[in-house]
């Protein structure tokens, strides 16, 4: 059994620790000669590299990376939090129904509109005797005023428009929760795409290195030339090369996710799910347009802003209306006089009054007419909006479609493509040592790479094409709502 050195063995030890055991074939030799300069540091960075990951690593499964984001990424608490502001604008303007309660300093405040709690008064006036003499008034009493518009046409459309605004807000909610969880459901596959190549790369890399210790074997019996050596070597290092850079785009997958899941700074979020085909999609093409263009939240918000504008022009139309009220007044006024400084006299009175407002614009220069106008053409935009989403949801539908059944073709092909390079690659390492074919033995190795390539992108085009439906037909992946709801409560909480 071919026995490796210290360096190879706990790189590939890193490798099984974050990836899981890679197959080795089993060959034999002597102990492996140290390795050149230049291979040793690739072998160290990719060591490095593996370290990093092995002891910041944090493993979920597909299902647990989508709870935790739903539960956790903070996209969806700023879109809890708008409807909540919509939720109180509504409210708001419902409790502009009810009547209104007002303290004011005195009676006089309601005309003068000055809030005078405690007034003086010094007056000199000339007495039958022709003296002049000298009064003192001092007046105090608060006032309640009860306002109440009974009759106000325009309220019921602001009712409306808010409710409509609401509707928009909450439909934003969804659209934010659907793209939060086909980015995750991406980003999941990216990192098991990632770490599948990786554990492809490692399995080739092991192999490369066996045919170059039996390479290094037979030219010192004289049964290969030297440069079978150099070409082997060649590839070694281009295999490391390609192994950093998974290691990169393994890095750049895992932060996506971490991200995407609100995980701890530091942390690389990988997938503890191997890469595999998800579920078909259940639905046929017309089927699909059906539902997407009756259920996607875009359309529905775009509809949902017109009306809003609708009910917006009926608002300020409704301004030329008139305005009916119900005022009450109820005050107390305590007076005191004093003449020439003698004592002062009390007098205490009590004032009630109640009455109908009545207000009505009847002309404004057009004022209101004109913004009911621009409001109504705004309305008409929004409803040409909702019109060109439905050709972009149109869109959309069919390109995920196509895709999906692209994909669906080409794992077919890819998987076998990938099996039978890689049992070649086999045979013909199992041959090298008796034919010294190190051409054959080199087109294997980029047969298998490119073999590799291809099935693990069509994996990850087949399922991003089954989440890109999910998404663009507006239904939910399994799970999916009980999870959504689960965040609303803990966000009302």
């Amino acid at each position: 059994m071919l026995r490796r050195t210290p360096l190879q063995q706990g790189f590939t030890l890193l490798v099984a620790a974050i990836l899981g055991p890679a197959p080795l074939l089993p060959s034999t030799g002597a102990q492996q000669p140290p390795h050149a300069p230049r291979v040793e540091r690739l072998i160290n960075q990719a060591e490095r590299l593996s370290t990093v990951l092995s002891q910041r690593q944090v493993r979920l499964g597909q299902a647990e990376a989508l709870a935790q984001g739903l539960a956790r990424n903070p996209d969806l608490a700023g879109a809890y939090q708008a409807i909540e502001g919509r939720a109180w604008t509504l409210i708001a303007t419902r409790r502009s129904w009810f009547p209104s309660l007002q303290v004011v300093g005195s009676t006089n405040a309601l005309r003068s509109n000055e809030p005078v709690l405690i007034g003086q008064t010094l007056a000199w006036r000339d007495s039958a005797s022709g003296s002049q003499q000298q009064t003192l008034s001092t007046t105090s009493g608060p006032g309640v005023v009860l306002n109440w518009s009974f009759f106000d046409t325009r309220r019921p459309a602001a009712i409306n428009q808010a409710l409509e605004n609401l509707k928009a807000e909450r439909f934003l909610f969804d659209i934010a929760a659907r793209n939060l969880a086909l980015n995750l459901q991406v980003a999941y596959t990216g990192v098991q795409a990632q770490t599948e190549l990786l554990q492809r790369y490692d399995w080739l890399l092991q192999l490369t290195r066996r045919q170059l210790h039996t390479a290094q074997a037979l030219v010192r019996q004289g049964r290969l030339r030297r440069s079978a050596i150099d070409q082997l070597a060649t590839e070694e290092r281009l295999q490391l090369t390609r192994l950093l850079d998974r290691y990169q785009q393994l890095f750049l997958a895992s932060n996506s996710l971490t991200a995407l899941v609100a995980g701890q700074p530091g942390q690389y979020v990988l997938a503890s799910e191997p890469l595999a085909l998800q579920s078909p999609w259940p639905l046929g093409l017309d089927a699909t347009l059906a539902q997407a263009l009756d259920l996607r939240e875009e359309i529905q918000q775009k509809l949902a802003l017109a009306s809003r504008e609708r009910w917006a022009a009926t608002r300020a139309i409704n301004g030329y209306l008139p305005v009916f009220g119900l005022v009450g007044i109820s005050s107390l006024s305590s007076n005191q006089e004093s003449i020439n400084q003698q004592p002062s006299v009390t007098r205490d009175s009590w004032a009630n009054t109640v009455g109908l407002n009545f207000r009505w614009t009847v002309f404004d220069g057009g004022i209101l007419a004109a913004e009911a106008t621009a409001l109504k053409a705004q309305a008409a935009e929004q409803a040409s909006d909702a019109d060109n989403q439905k050709l972009l949801v149109s869109k959309e539908v069919m390109n995920a479609f196509a895709s999906f059944v692209t994909a669906r073709v080409a794992v077919e092909n890819t998987g076998s493509d990938f099996a039978l390079a890689r049992r070649s690659l086999e045979e013909n390492a199992k041959e090298f040592p008796s034919r010294g074919d190190v051409t054959t033995l080199i087109q294997g190795f980029n047969l298998y790479i490119s073999a590799a390539d291809k099935d693990v992108g069509a994996i990850s085009q087949f399922n991003n094409a089954v989440f890109g439906l999910y998404r663009s037909s507006a239904l939910w992946p399994p799970g999916v709502p009980e999870q959504i709801s689960a965040r609303r409560q803990q966000l009302r909480r």
